[in-house]
């Protein structure tokens, strides 16, 4: 071949068709994308309108086709005065194509793509002969090119993301996607999706009805004042001095305190195992023979074992103020030096029943997350993160007591998260310990005989069994936990499904479980599992159900696709009110065990008041619109009738009044139920909405009046001088100038001071941000 020829052979433009030289391989020429990025993300056919037919059912605005790149070295002359200008070194440029624009581009009368001329000709000359100017450097444009090209899709796709419209159900363009909320600010705390506040920006009105009553500085206003000015002295009169020198001087006669004991062990220490009772009971009988030689660790585990069983003493807590000295005097102690001193199996125990009593008792409820990661951080401090076979050897009581005191910390901890609206910040990938044996106490021996114990079958009830039973859903409770609370990213709905599908088969097995270990249990020192445990284990486990469909629910109203969250919301919620005795018939004092939560509900604070709130919420909710007129089931399902979830309202109005006669301190609870249910009651009857608007503001105002005789009997029952348990009119000429932040006096029962903030409704997210003046 001559020189000519092989010279015209090497700047042909179809050198790869016409046969490559031996030992290069064949150039393939790309593709142009024809279907819109929509339809080739999902990989379904597009039929190249714009927008498509596909992205017009599925409601995505913005249908965007890639630009199609032309080489240069097939662009032609006739584009070859447009192309960028080669630089010094002689190597032509780089052309950089920008970010696809969110507008439809101009398409062809056969709907295909109309290319901008600056980035080449059009498709069809994009087939036709072309100079090659140097297959090795255009190969590397070619390449670096799709890279970009793949980085600006990627960076596209997180933009749209990120500036979704509010409102709108589909994201990133995928169908079904759920935003998470954009959580609440109120009082320098954030709380996240799970917490129970953030149902309320459902309730609207409510809100809005009672803002405006504290503007106009109406009746329910100023009485809502009164009570909490009083609220405020009758927790003022519970405090008691608090001395380190006097820890563990106010231990009660010895008659008192067994049945104190008793009620704690009967009760919390059958759900989450802290103590091993014989060695407890074994130190509590020694203390009673000499107290003044008693050590202070176990002093403090006496006094907060104490604090828990004073909650179910009597049905109005009575003790309520020694309860929470005890508690504080607890929490000095474990501030006090040397620290070191105390990060000890006994250490660990009484930083457990510390985060559990603080929750119960009402002393700083609200903070028991903070006070839980440095449980975490003392337990995996000491090891119990890793399983004892790691870690040497050790006898079969204290390997099993370490393997219960893990296992009740990461239950602790993501309950504490659970009401803070927080992460778990633990994942199981952070720890190997394995479950505990199914031992009773009696089983476990202090002996390095080096045998691992075989124990009953886990068909066998144990006072291990409710703590196994739990645990068996932990790994799914941290992952559904961690992703509620995940501010970043939205869930396709499918997901969540497939989390209900999990969730709910781990609750009937929990629930299957426990009765048949019940139905078992009948040995001859009593039985080992009573509806106490059985309720709050399943109130573990239920709750989640509100946490996962919360983001969903308020979609339902309007799509019947999320219909089936709005519906398992709402049969949660009644299945925990059942356990309540608010849905359905009442409970039967007489079956063991059920007093004992009747007491719980009735006097705690903490999960034992912040679940049935939240579950109240979705009963009031979906009522409220049931008598709205929006529609209640999707036609072939049957809806739950009007009267049972009034009447699920109305026993909660009564429970709530009948804690504050129980010494809580707050009657917003009651107030706001109130308001529900005059709400309902009015758009029954069919009024017009400034007699609906009346009707609510007439129940608040009723509710708070009956909240303000209750905790005048609250003052008068412990010791509140009678000239301090009415607020005199001077006293209350600078209060009622401030305005009360409704939902952060509503949730912090052990709050002193009173807020700056208004007591209108919170920053939340899914389209119903409102704008707060002076709230941050």
């Amino acid at each position: 071949m001559s020189s000519q020829d092989q010279a015209s052979s090497s700047n042909d433009g179809d050198t790869g068709a016409r046969g490559a030289p031996a030992g290069i391989p064949e150039k393939k020429r790309r593709r142009p994308p024809l279907a819109c990025e929509q339809c080739r993300k999902r990989k379904i056919k597009c039929d190249r309108n714009s927008p498509c037919g596909h992205c017009t059912r599925a409601r995505i605005p913005n249908c965007t086709y890639a630009p199609i790149y032309i080489p240069e070295s097939k662009a032609g002359r006739k584009t070859s005065s447009k192309l960028p200008s080669t630089r010094a070194g002689g190597a032509a440029q780089r052309p950089v194509l920008p970010a696809p624009s969110s507008d439809a581009k101009p398409t062809t009368g056969e709907g295909r793509e109309v290319v901008p001329e600056s980035l080449g000709p059009s498709k069809a000359s994009s087939s036709g002969p072309s100079s090659n100017v140097g297959s090795a450097s255009d190969s590397s444009n070619v390449d670096w090119l799709i890279a970009r090209v793949h980085e600006l899709e990627d960076k596209l796709a997180n933009v749209v993301h990120i500036t979704e419209p509010r409102g709108n159900s589909f994201v990133s363009g995928k169908e079904d996607s759920v935003a998470p909320l954009a959580g609440v600010i109120s009082k320098t705390r954030y709380f996240g999706n799970s917490h129970w506040i953030t149902i309320t920006d459902l309730l609207p009105t409510e809100f809005a009805i009672l803002g405006r009553a504290e503007a106009d500085k109406a009746d329910v206003y100023h009485t809502l004042v009164k009570c909490k000015t009083l609220g405020r002295k009758i927790k003022k009169n519970r405090q008691r001095p608090l001395s380190s020198e006097k820890l563990g001087d106010t231990i009660p006669l010895k008659e008192l305190a067994d049945q104190l004991i008793e009620n704690y062990l009967r009760t919390f220490e059958g759900v989450l195992r802290i103590l091993h009772v014989p060695t407890f009971r074994l130190e509590y009988e020694k203390y009673w023979q000499n107290p003044g030689a008693a050590n202070m660790c176990f002093v403090m585990q006496m006094q907060l074992c104490l604090a828990l069983g004073a909650t179910i003493y009597d049905e109005i807590f009575s003790m309520r103020a020694m309860a929470m000295h005890w508690v504080y005097e607890a929490q000095l102690w474990l501030m006090l030096p040397a620290e070191k001193s105390k990060m000890t199996i006994p250490g660990i125990q009484n930083l457990c029943l510390l985060v559990l009593a603080k929750s119960c008792c009402g002393v700083g409820q609200d903070l028991t997350w903070i006070t839980m990661g440095s449980l975490v951080r003392m337990a995996m401090y000491m090891g119990l993160h890793r399983d004892p076979k790691h870690l040497g050897k050790m006898t079969i009581y204290r390997a099993e007591i370490r393997r219960r005191l893990w296992a009740t910390v990461l239950e602790l901890n993501l309950q504490c998260a659970f009401e803070a609206g927080g992460s778990p910040l633990l994942h199981t990938t952070d720890y190997d310990t394995e479950l505990p044996a199914n031992l009773n106490d009696d089983q476990l021996v202090d002996e390095n005989d080096g045998e691992i114990p075989v124990g009953p079958s886990s068909d066998t009830p144990t006072e291990t069994s409710v703590q196994l039973a739990i645990l068996k859903s932990l790994p799914l409770r941290l992952n559904l936990l961690r992703l509620v609370n995940d501010f970043r990213a939205s869930r396709p709905y499918d997901e969540i499904l497939r989390l209900n599908s999990e969730l709910t088969k781990a609750c009937r097995e929990l629930s299957h479980k426990l009765s048949c270990l019940q139905t078992k249990d009948a040995g001859s020192r009593g039985s080992t599992i009573n509806y106490f445990h059985v309720s709050v284990a399943e109130l573990f486990l239920y709750r989640f159900f509100h946490a996962l469909h919360l983001t969903a629910i308020a979609k339902s109203f309007n799509d019947h696709r999320f219909y089936f969250s709005r519906r398992m919301c709402l049969d949660s919620a009644l299945k925990l009110l059942s356990l309540w005795g608010l849905s359905g018939k009442p409970l039967n004092t007489q079956v063991e065990g059920q007093m004992d939560f009747v007491r719980i509900v009735d006097n705690a604070s903490g999960l034992f008041r912040y679940i049935n709130v939240q579950s109240l919420f979705f009963v009031a909710v979906e009522l409220i619109h049931q008598k709205q007129g929006h529609s209640v089931s999707l036609g072939y399902l049957p809806s739950i009738g009007d009267s049972d979830l009034r009447a699920c309202l109305e026993s909660a109005k009564s429970w709530s009044l009948e804690r504050v006669r129980a010494g809580e301190t707050n009657g917003k609870g009651h107030c706001f139920l109130a308001a529900c249910l005059g709400h309902i009651d009015a758009l029954t009857s069919g009024l017009s909405q400034e007699e609906v608007d009346t009707a609510i503001l007439r129940g608040a105002t009723e509710s708070a009046n009956s909240c303000l005789v209750a905790l005048t009997e609250v003052a008068k029952r412990e010791g509140v001088p009678s000239e301090e348990s009415t607020p005199e009119p001077t006293e209350m000429d600078g209060v009622t100038n401030m305005p009360l932040e409704w939902m952060g006096d509503w949730a912090w029962d052990d709050m002193s001071g009173i807020s700056l903030e208004p007591w209108s409704q919170n920053t939340f997210g899914g389209g119903m941000e409102q704008s707060l003046p002076g709230h941050f």
